[in-house]
């Protein structure tokens, strides 16, 4: 019953911009709230066709352990469709967690980066660089 109420907290909106798909998270508080997420970014992307994505983590809890979200399912499909991910949040801890999967993520050959705001994410987003 605990994890019920605490997953009826959890937010996130999904929407297309004219270069890109912003995919906004907000109060995840578990993993699988992660992996949620994760699969309906990933279903939205590959929906309409588009691969490059801003995600926007917020007022959430930090998570270190990754592959109880499905990290490595999610980064399959970002090499396979040569995807681009600008990732931000609100929070230092939640920095230092977005480092650590973005360390992963870039191992796998996923083009990735951390931002501390939205018009430098999204300036790397439309831009051709890497």
């Amino acid at each position: 019953a605990t994890d019920q109420a605490v997953r009826s907290t959890m937010r996130y909106q999904i929407t297309a911009a004219p270069a890109y798909m912003k995919a906004e998270l907000f109060n995840r508080q578990t993993a699988r709230e992660t992996g949620e997420f994760l699969s309906a970014v990933a279903a939205e992307c590959i929906r309409r066709r588009r691969y490059r994505v801003l995600i926007s983590v917020r007022s959430s809890k930090p998570i270190f352990t990754v592959e109880k979200y499905g990290l490595s399912s999610f980064i399959e499909l970002a090499v396979k469709y040569s995807g681009k991910f600008a990732i931000l949040t609100d929070s230092h801890e939640m920095r230092i967690a977005h480092e650590y999967v973005v360390v992963l993520a870039r191992l796998r050959g996923v083009n990735v980066r951390t931002f501390r705001d939205e018009p430098a994410a999204v300036a790397w987003l439309e831009s051709g660089d890497s």
